[in-house]
């Protein structure tokens, strides 16, 4: 079942607790991240907006990075949905960077690799499932969760159902849903 990151941008402080935990977890080099908190500004002043995001790797249903990688070094797990890189087959060509909407493969300066969010799967310090990631574990605010996609869209229907009867418009008539895509909700 695929497995996959929930973030909720209006909890999000920019504190950069899920770039830290995500680096002493995974004993990341100074240099690459594989989270990042990104802040997105739209507007001129004085009507200006802005969001935090924290960004990592999206673990895509068809990688795209999987695709450019001219060694296959980069592969999806089929049990879970996780994209990883294999250090021995990566070349270090930046390819699968360039190919990644979100630039999460990274640059190991020390090993010469490319690198990224695996899921808190690394060898020797893998995280079960059923545990929250490290980003998720640290953020003070809940902004980060983690699991498996159809617990993930169930949360993000529920969380915009609120939004929606809390801004007094009432729940709308048809809403459409990841059932189709992910399955039942659990």
């Amino acid at each position: 079942m695929q497995h996959g990151f929930y973030f909720d941008h209006k909890l999000c402080v920019k504190c950069h607790a899920c770039e830290i935990a995500c680096k002493a977890w995974n004993e990341v080099e100074l240099g690459p991240r594989w989270r990042e908190v990104v802040k997105i500004t739209a507007g001129t002043f004085p009507n200006v907006s802005a969001m935090n995001v924290s960004m990592a790797c999206m673990h895509c249903g068809d990688a795209p990075c999987k695709t450019a990688c001219p060694v296959s070094a980069i592969t999806k797990k089929v049990e879970d949905g996780v994209v990883v890189v294999d250090q021995d087959k990566c070349i270090g060509c930046g390819f699968c960077t360039w190919a990644c909407p979100f630039n999460a493969p990274q640059l190991s300066a020390a090993a010469g690799k490319m690198e990224k969010c695996n899921f808190c799967s690394t060898p020797g310090m893998a995280r079960p499932h059923g545990m929250p990631r490290a980003c998720e574990e640290i953020c003070p605010t809940g902004a980060i969760k983690s699991g498996p996609m159809p617990a993930l869209a169930a949360r993000g229907r529920e969380r915009a159902a609120g939004r929606l009867a809390a801004a007094g418009q009432g729940l709308p008539s048809l809403m459409l849903d990841a059932q189709s895509r992910f399955g039942p909700a659990e």
